[in-house]
């Protein structure tokens, strides 16, 4: 398969490309962060590329896929994996920074979304994947911007697969759960899975094609049945940070 994946220079969006390239999968890869994106380049080989660009400018995703389709890859699934944990414990809140969350958490999947349905459409298959998280049930003490990003993306992606799953395109939404990543920056305990872990478990994803995934099942279960008041919920999470 011809896989795109954002947020590809970093954190899980990485581990994934390792795994699909490993795995014979062709993988195009988007970040920022162009000097990542070549040392991935060169670990991966020939099947490995790259573009690295802002996916919060809906220019730069249509841009990305006019350069794709000149280079004749034309992906059978998008994984958006693009993100940002911005206001850690900000004494106040800071607008700019809530804006540029949803710029990147939620806008940067649209545009992909924009971007390639067209495509999809025209072929009449195609999937996308998006990256949501735990912290779009439930608000934390660590961030007011972060939750409601990832929970727009995920009712958006619910919605879109209501809508475009008869015409045989997919949309899933992965519900993450404490990962051993930088945005997480959570402490290593029996409740926060592995990069490596969670990659191999979103793989099961493109062979599912299921609506909606909660990675891992058990550390995300806590979140998902909203028996504790949010105080409790967010003072538990602390535990683990």
């Amino acid at each position: 398969m011809k896989i795109l994946i954002t947020g590809a220079s970093s954190g899980i969006g990485r581990e994934l490309a390792k795994q699909l390239v490993k795995d014979g999968h062709a993988v195009w890869g988007v970040a920022r962060r162009e000097n990542l994106l070549n040392d991935l380049k060169k670990e991966l080989g020939d099947l490995f590329f790259y573009t690295a660009g802002d996916v919060s400018m809906e220019n730069e995703a249509l841009k990305i896929a006019e350069e794709m389709k000149r280079n004749n890859f034309s992906p059978d699934i998008v994984f958006l994996a693009a993100g940002v944990y911005l206001d850690r414990i900000n004494k106040e809140f800071d607008y700019e920074i809530f804006r540029k969350t949803i710029d990147i958490n939620l806008y940067g999947s649209l545009n992909f979304v924009q971007a390639f349905l067209p495509a999809f459409l025209e072929r009449g298959a195609g999937q996308f994947i998006a990256l949501s998280s735990v912290a779009a049930l439930k608000p934390t003490f660590r961030s007011i911007s972060y939750p409601p990003s990832k929970a727009a993306l995920g009712i958006a992606f619910r919605g879109f697969d209501l809508i475009y799953r008869n015409k045989n395109i997919i949309f899933s939404t992965i519900y993450l759960g404490p990962v051993a990543t930088e945005i997480w920056n959570a402490r290593k305990s029996f409740i926060v899975a592995s990069k490596k872990y969670t990659a191999s478990a979103i793989k099961k994803v493109m062979r599912t094609k299921k609506s909606v995934y909660y990675i891992p099942f058990w550390s995300t279960l806590i979140s998902r049945s909203g028996f504790l008041p949010d105080s409790w919920y967010a003072a538990l999470i602390k535990l683990f940070q």
